[in-house]
């Protein structure tokens, strides 16, 4: 799915399985940013969106979890603090958004539904630089998909990111960009990952680059790419 369709392909799925009755879910995110921007945007299409990962307070965390583990009819977006550990009863359908860092970290998000007899279904979304992840498991049942999406979800997730406050997008490019710099296995040359860093800002609604400071390109071993602004 390419990253310009990817919001709207979550709001797809979601839309979908919120049909079923006492439907709870579940959306990984691949870092904690990207995990509230994509909460937060869909609390803008007043959908029953929560938000869980490692920039909130344990209190924050806490009482989401409890929120969630107690509730139905809502979906949590959460970055890996849920993924292994947390025990959340009648989870029907688990999102993953972005490239698992291991068939270990995939097999632990899928396995938050399906549990303790109950069914449950899960859908792993991957662009087109991270499909080398199936072949860390191309032993499991996985069986590729297609989606639908329609001009009014488009419509949907562009008006959300209109009310966005730029500072969450901001949080979230630094993040992505950081997250990708590391995965090795995509084989991206310095430059082409800033450009596709610079194309998930727009797909977040942003108009522009966001600034970095120079230190923190410099942790990134980025000083001097192309395409990249400094503050």
């Amino acid at each position: 799915m390419p990253l310009a369709q990817q919001l709207p392909a979550i709001l797809t799925l979601v839309t979908e399985h919120m049909r079923e009755p006492d439907f709870k879910i579940i959306v990984f995110c691949v870092t904690a940013r990207q995990t509230q921007q994509a909460a937060e945007t869909f609390q803008k299409m007043g959908l029953p969106a929560l938000q869980i990962h490692s920039r909130m307070s344990q209190s924050a965390r806490t009482k989401t979890s409890e929120k969630f583990r107690g509730g139905t009819n809502m979906i949590m977006f959460s970055s890996d603090v849920s993924a292994r550990g947390m025990d959340y009863p009648d989870v029907t359908f688990v999102i993953q958004v972005g490239v698992p860092s291991d068939k270990a970290q995939y097999v632990h998000r899928i396995g938050r539904t399906a549990r303790a007899g109950k069914s449950g279904s899960g859908f792993l979304l991957l662009s087109d630089f991270e499909t080398y992840f199936m072949n860390d498991v191309k032993d499991l049942p996985l069986q590729r998909a297609t989606l639908q999406i329609t001009p009014q979800q488009v419509a949907a997730v562009q008006q959300a990111l209109a009310q966005m406050d730029p500072k969450t997008g901001e949080q979230a490019y630094q993040a992505w960009l950081g997250f990708y710099n590391s995965q090795k296995r995509i084989r991206w040359s310095k430059p082409e990952l800033v450009q596709q860093a610079n194309n998930y800002a727009q797909t977040i609604g942003l108009s522009y680059v966001p600034a970095l400071e120079k230190k923190t390109v410099g942790k990134m071993g980025l000083k001097g790419v192309p395409g990249l602004r400094l503050a």
